[in-house]
């Protein structure tokens, strides 16, 4: 379980490159995006809105792992590559959200 703030994050109005804060709540700043490394502006809109979606990411891929992986392990591997690659990639972005690098 991890320790970030509590979702919802929304970010604020575009254009990011000029309101570049990700928001918890109504005052709670989250995160601010860097606008001066050479992105484009549609770079910047697209990684404002990703991490603005992180904690919804983040629980449906725990969801997801619950619901899939657990008990379903056998089951995964004796179906094949793609289910299990793909609980696989989800338990690692997991673990990357919460501080793991695998």
């Amino acid at each position: 379980m991890s320790n970030h703030t509590k979702g919802p994050w929304h970010r604020n109005v575009p254009p990011a490159t000029k309101y570049t804060t990700i928001f918890a709540g109504r005052n709670t700043h989250v995160a601010r995006v860097v606008t001066d490394g050479g992105l484009t502006p549609e770079e910047v809109e697209a990684n404002c809105d990703l991490i603005a979606a992180a904690p919804e990411l983040l629980k449906a891929l725990e969801a997801m792992v619950d619901m899939y992986g657990g008990s379903h392990d056998k089951e995964c591997k004796r179906k094949g590559g793609d289910e299990i690659e793909t609980i696989t990639l989800a338990r690692a972005a997991i673990a990357k959200a919460n501080g793991i690098y695998l």
